[in-house]
């Protein structure tokens, strides 16, 4: 048979005997209803689980002491006893009677309430849950109290409305690919628009234990504000707007706007001509014979008809392509061009041109050309690269021609070739005017007057081409000292078709044939294609 802690601590004081017969007093089915009505309210309350069992727990020490004065001889009348029991945060109150022994009194619910407002329960009475639980009598256990909680505020809160991009000019490109595909990587803003939504903090609401006791929220706390160059707080606090028009970039973690013009649409003839310090940024197109020139760069993010653009000192990049009128669209960048699509145009670079497709155009470029990416073609144009060309097609099935000219200066090639030109043409001007100035020579006194004077305009003429052809000589001399230097140009494609027009220094080919991974170079004073 098994025995509970209470029956051993019982049977040593009182003896077998008497343990024995407390098994048929009260208190063993005090102690049951007790476990059972804790049960019931565990379960309506699970929350609340560990102050019903603690509580449980005291109503049988209790009922323990009750039973230890019987014991001892002396048990007098016991009036019912309401027993009262708080949870740990104070914020729950339960409550229990215990029944009237040895013909105690009873208990009525006025005196309850009493006792329960001198226990120190003052917040939160659940009068009708009381009164609706009272009449279950004793050994009950039931809520009397509950507090109310706290609110917690709404910290502040703020609502970013651009993506944090760190780009605030325009990124000139270290490969031979740029993509096209996606948007340009800059965020044109107006003055004034809002950048981020800004909520304030809210606050909470206090709350309050059954004891009285005030439990204060935690402050609500607000979001930081990344505020940073060329933004100011608005709209009565409630937003981050842009004070200037630019590109809104990030720095430190804070939104930033680098200053420039902002063009939102397209750009025609009916805005004629457009100067501007810094930075540009066009969002449709530019057609209709406008010209454009910027100090920084350009950033074009529609397509390019017939203009004449320019950026002094900066990158220009189209991003939907240059579709142009021949002589009459021209594209000049100090540093960098990029467009997916290169037609009958005009193209000066510094360093690089970046493009898919270029075909019935003028290249001129200080450093390399790369047509790597989408059909990487070039057609039915002249490229003059101080560096290298690499595509990966010249030329198509239909046929046409192509002139390429590397390893230079893009002027130095057109320079030799101008210069020898008119110095040849100096030549033949003085072979010309020396036989009419011997004839005349010959007539000695015999000249007329008129002779006379053509004479002197023959001569003199003749002085002015020989001055001419000594300064094309040492211009030639200048131009034949860079061209004798090595270069380390060199044109490579994976399909070549003809016709193609090769210039390495004063090294001329020409391709006639169809050719496959061509790497045209210069080795030992000549031109190999592979």
């Amino acid at each position: 048979m098994k025995v509970s802690i209470f029956d051993r601590l019982v049977s040593k004081e009182t003896g077998e005997q008497e343990r024995k017969s407390f098994h048929s007093t009260p208190y063993r089915r005090m102690f049951s209803e007790l476990e059972e009505s804790g049960a019931e309210v565990k379960e309506q309350y699970p929350e609340d689980a560990k102050t019903v069992e603690a509580f449980v727990w005291a109503l049988k020490e209790a009922c323990r002491a009750r039973r230890k004065r019987a014991l001892d001889g002396v048990m007098p009348p016991i009036k019912a006893e309401a027993k009262f029991f708080l949870s740990g945060d104070r914020m729950n109150a339960y409550a229990c009677l215990l029944p009237p022994e040895n013909g105690g009194e009873g208990i009525g619910l006025e005196e309850f309430l009493g006792d329960l407002r001198y226990e120190g329960v003052c917040h939160g009475v659940l009068e009708e849950v009381i009164r609706r639980e009272f009449e279950f009598g004793y050994l009950h256990i039931f809520p009397v109290a509950q507090g109310k909680p706290p609110q917690a505020g709404e910290d502040g809160k703020v609502t970013e409305l651009f993506q944090r991009r760190k780009n605030m000019r325009l990124e000139v490109q270290n490969g031979s690919e740029a993509d096209f595909r996606q948007d340009v990587q800059l965020q044109p803003i107006r003055k004034g628009a809002v950048i981020c939504l800004i909520r304030p903090p809210k606050a909470g609401t206090d709350g309050m234990d059954v004891t009285g006791q005030v439990l204060y929220p935690p402050e609500a706390v607000s979001a930081p504000v990344p505020q940073g160059k060329n933004t100011e707080i608005g709209r009565g606090g409630q937003a981050l707007i842009a004070s200037e028009d630019g590109i809104l970039y990030m720095e430190d973690g804070l939104f930033c706007i680098h200053a420039q013009k902002i063009i939102d649409g397209d750009l025609d003839q009916f805005q004629g001509a457009l100067q501007i310090s810094g930075n540009l940024y066009i969002g449709g197109n530019v057609d209709g014979g406008v010209e454009i020139e910027a100090s920084g760069e350009i950033v074009i993010n529609g397509k390019v008809g017939e203009a004449r653009i320019m950026s002094t000192g900066g990158t220009i990049r189209v991003q939907q392509g240059v579709y142009g009128t021949e002589g009459r669209t021209f594209l000049s960048a100090a540093i960098q061009l990029q467009a997916p699509v290169v037609e009958r145009a005009e193209i000066n670079a510094g360093t690089s041109v970046i493009a898919e497709t270029i075909s019935n155009s003028d290249v001129r470029c200080g450093g390399t050309v790369y047509v790597m990416s989408g059909r990487g073609m070039i057609v039915n144009s002249r490229i003059r690269a101080g560096d290298s060309v690499m595509c990966l097609r010249i030329g198509n099935l239909a046929g046409g021609r192509s002139r390429f000219s590397v390893g230079y200066p893009p002027d130095v090639p057109d320079s030799w070739k101008r210069i020898k030109e008119e110095l040849a043409s100096a030549q033949a001007t003085l072979e010309k005017l020396w036989d009419p100035i011997t004839s005349l020579r010959r007539k000695g006194s015999r000249i007329s007057e008129t002779e006379k004077a053509l004479l002197d305009q023959l001569v003199e003429q003749r002085e002015l081409y020989m001055k001419k052809r000594e300064t094309l000589a040492a211009q030639l001399k200048t131009v034949n000292m860079a061209l004798n230097k090595r270069s380390k140009g060199r044109i490579r494609c994976e399909k070549l078709y003809p016709t193609l027009e090769v210039q390495i220094g004063r090294l001329t080919e020409e391709v006639i044939t169809i050719e496959e991974n061509c790497n045209i170079h210069v080795e030992e004073n000549k031109i190999f294609l592979e």
